[in-house]
């Protein structure tokens, strides 16, 4: 007796099909993605259930995908990320967060398509990067689905498919507000340097409270002697509390 792999040629057209019917008038009809090519194949990593590859233009999608994951969604997923603008691409790759802007929107929006029929009653399990967490605790896709509520969800997909040059300054503008900025131990460094004759301490208060207005937590680095604590998280809430409100815009100047 020969038992069929999980996966086919049928869920990669399913896959593809469900994407281009739910946003296809967003795709440029001259997409590179049309000429891609797409396999079965085990020559994938392990674990790994699908795979884009942008250098050679392929879809993979793994021949013994786990229950709880369908494998036309999963090929779904993967074609998303084949259609996905080279323009959206090439403006947001340099982001320090594009790996989760990129897959966190490319989750949300495989999330929207038609769910495929199951052949056992066994739930599908959530996309795992809903268990990959930005800083202020966001998931990757729930902080692209506040991308889509920002702009709209016409606004996203001119942008992600479409490459419509307006369209994806909307998207980064509204993705500096909501993906963290990060602590950074140069800008720590220029801070003591600069403030190393006077005024050391109110630098190093308002980066703290610009972390923390940013919904960055407060960084275990040595604060080096700027404040009168060992590291920035060591500051007690009220004197973070304090530093925050300093941060905010129209806040007045007064030490901790």
């Amino acid at each position: 007796m020969s038992l069929k792999h999980r996966s086919s040629q049928n869920d990669l057209d399913q896959g593809n099909r469900t994407v281009l019917e739910r946003y296809g008038a967003y795709i440029p009809k001259d997409s590179n993605c049309f000429k891609a090519k797409a396999d079965v194949t085990h020559d994938i990593p392990p674990g790994v259930a699908g795979q884009w590859n942008v250098k050679t233009r392929q879809v993979k999608l793994n021949p013994n995908i786990a229950l709880e994951s369908h494998p036309a969604e999963v090929a779904g997923h993967e074609f998303i990320h084949c259609y996905t603008h080279p323009e959206f691409r090439g403006r947001h790759i340099d982001h320090r967060h594009w790996k989760a802007l990129n897959e966190g929107l490319t989750t949300h929006l495989t999330e929207k398509l038609p769910t495929p029929k199951r052949l056992l009653p066994i739930p599908l399990a959530k996309d795992p990067y809903h268990g990959f967490k930005l800083a202020t605790g966001d998931s990757w896709p729930a902080a692209a689905k506040r991308i889509e509520g920002a702009v709209g969800e016409d606004t996203l997909l001119k942008a992600f498919f479409g490459g419509d040059d307006d369209a994806i300054s909307e998207v980064a503008k509204a993705a500096t507000q909501i993906y963290p900025r990060l602590a950074s131990s140069r800008t720590e460094q220029e801070l003591y340097r600069a403030g190393m004759m006077r005024g050391s301490q109110q630098l190093a208060e308002c980066y703290a409270g610009a972390l923390l207005a940013s919904g960055q937590p407060l960084p275990e680095s040595w604060s080096r002697n700027m404040l009168p604590v060992f590291s920035f998280s060591d500051m007690q809430p009220e004197q973070a509390k304090k530093a925050q409100l300093q941060a905010e815009p129209g806040a007045n100047g007064h030490h901790i």
